[in-house]
């Protein structure tokens, strides 16, 4: 008699999709074969993603790897459709909603390749042709997600700016001073502008689109970059005599100052990254004393350039993804 060996429960959460391909590698198991196991009955039906495509997952490698030990064993077809059809039943309950997993798998992929692809080689040099090349797809795979360039750039540009902020936010949870934290964000504002001058640009006209999809890509976007001033400001608030202003509009228009100042920079050689840094600086010093009533706006901007010199002397940072794709 064969014995049944216990089999390792998968959590639903882990549960991996996969193609028919990737089944094959996993498993060094021909296609034709595991059709006819899933026709035979010893393995479950892979979930239809479409006419011509089908997800399986993880729960068919283990049994595979199954029926391969139970024919090792020498147990015959029949006997193996028996002991492996609680495996199978079980699994099928218990299965996750593989197609949309899958989904959500390609259409990060996408988004993460044309992030790259977007940073580096800025809007007009990228071309969709190769970012279906590096994700492995194919163009109706691609166009399913994403209908037109426009639409990949905000979702893309989106990616980006999480990228930016997952570098510079988690080392400012623990700053007192709202100062440092506006210098560090400069400073990885300017990694993104560096990295290519044409995304910040291009996202704030996409803005302006009546498209109400195309305004939300890029709200979210915006929301993440002034969302950490916004909070410093509110921050400030000490009484009675508080600014009559919105926290949020001021933030916004430290954002827009930002961009200004690189636009009028980038012209011509007048200003250095330390000029431009200060000039920022100064204008949210001058912010802060409105709101405190501090009068020492000078001596603070000086007190802060050993940090900027720093900052300017390392150079631009790169968000991790790029840095290890490069």
């Amino acid at each position: 008699m064969h014995r049944m060996t216990r089999q390792r429960q998968t959590p639903p959460e882990e549960i991996r999709p996969l193609t028919i391909s990737e089944l094959e590698r996993a498993t060094s198991t021909p296609r034709s074969t595991i059709y006819y196991y899933v026709r035979d009955g010893l393995l479950p039906a892979a979930q239809k993603a479409a006419a011509s495509r089908a997800v399986y997952s993880d729960l068919h490698v283990e049994a595979l790897r199954e029926i391969r030990r139970l024919k090792h064993d020498g147990a015959p077809l029949d006997e193996i459709r028996e002991r492996i059809r609680p495996l199978v039943e079980q699994r099928q309950a218990a299965e996750p909603d593989l197609v949309a997993r899958r989904t959500q798998q390609t259409r990060d992929a996408i988004l993460q390749a044309a992030a790259l692809q977007f940073a580096r080689r800025g809007y007009r040099r990228t071309r969709i042709g190769d970012i279906i090349k590096s994700v492995g797809i194919t163009p109706p795979v691609f166009y399913a997600h994403f209908s037109t360039k426009r639409q990949l750039f905000l979702e893309a540009f989106n990616v980006f700016v999480h990228w930016t902020s997952e570098l510079i936010e988690p080392p400012l949870a623990d700053e007192p001073d709202p100062a440092v934290r506006l210098i560090m964000r400069m400073y990885a504002y300017w990694g993104l502008q560096r990295l290519s001058p044409d995304l910040l640009g291009l996202a704030r006209a996409e803005a302006l689109q009546e498209d109400a999809e195309t305004r939300a890509a890029v709200q979210e976007a915006q929301r993440i970059i002034t969302s950490g001033p916004t909070r410093d400001l509110e921050g400030l608030r000490r009484g009675p005599n508080d600014p009559p202003v919105s926290d949020e509009l001021i933030a916004y228009s430290l954002f827009g100052a930002t961009e200004e100042i690189a636009m009028r920079a980038s012209w011509d050689d007048t200003y250095s990254q330390h000029d431009i840094m200060l000039a920022h600086l100064f204008t949210y010093l001058a912010i802060e004393a409105a709101y405190t009533g501090r009068n020492d706006v000078g001596r603070r901007l000086e007190s802060y350039r050993p940090l900027i010199d720093r900052l300017v002397e390392q150079g631009p940072p790169v968000p991790d993804p790029l840095r290890a794709s490069s």
